[in-house]
């Protein structure tokens, strides 16, 4: 009996491939997602580990009417801030984020960004927002 469960949790795999249905890839670096719909689109953004070589946060435009493809992402790896100089999140020596969700009346993303310099001392924090189209695009990302 027990030779039949095994039997069967070895197959499983194969049976599942052979069917066409690959598992999801999922980046190893993640530490939080979250989706919203908002206008027919599905809104997901993905937070990755800060401490890894990839310091970012990704939001993804998916689109429901066409088999849940990607059709819009924008990655957040630097941002602007005064007097036109951008930083560089993979060249901190600290960027944290939080309270990232999605603000319906806004029509788009809200998030803080933490983060300090390596040739600077104290922490700077700023709130972003990254609004969306109706069409599923990426708006304008600003952080004051």
């Amino acid at each position: 009996m027990q030779r039949w469960w095994l039997l069967g949790l070895l197959i499983t795999p194969l049976l599942v491939q052979a069917g066409g249905m690959e598992p999801p890839q999922v980046d190893g670096r993640a530490m939080e997602v979250g989706a919203t719909r908002h206008q027919g689109t599905l809104w997901r953004f993905v937070r990755f580990n800060t401490e890894t070589d990839y310091p970012c946060l990704r939001f993804e435009a998916i689109d429901p009417d066409h088999g849940w493809q990607i059709s819009a992402r924008q990655e957040v790896c630097d941002i602007a801030v005064s007097d036109g100089e951008v930083v560089d999140f993979r060249d901190t020596a600290y960027t944290g984020f939080s309270a990232i969700g999605f603000n319906r009346e806004l029509g788009g993303f809200e998030f803080d960004v933490e983060y300090i310099r390596r040739t600077a001392p104290g922490e700077q924090r700023l709130a972003c927002s990254l609004p969306v189209t109706r069409d599923g695009r990426f708006g304008k990302l600003t952080c004051r």
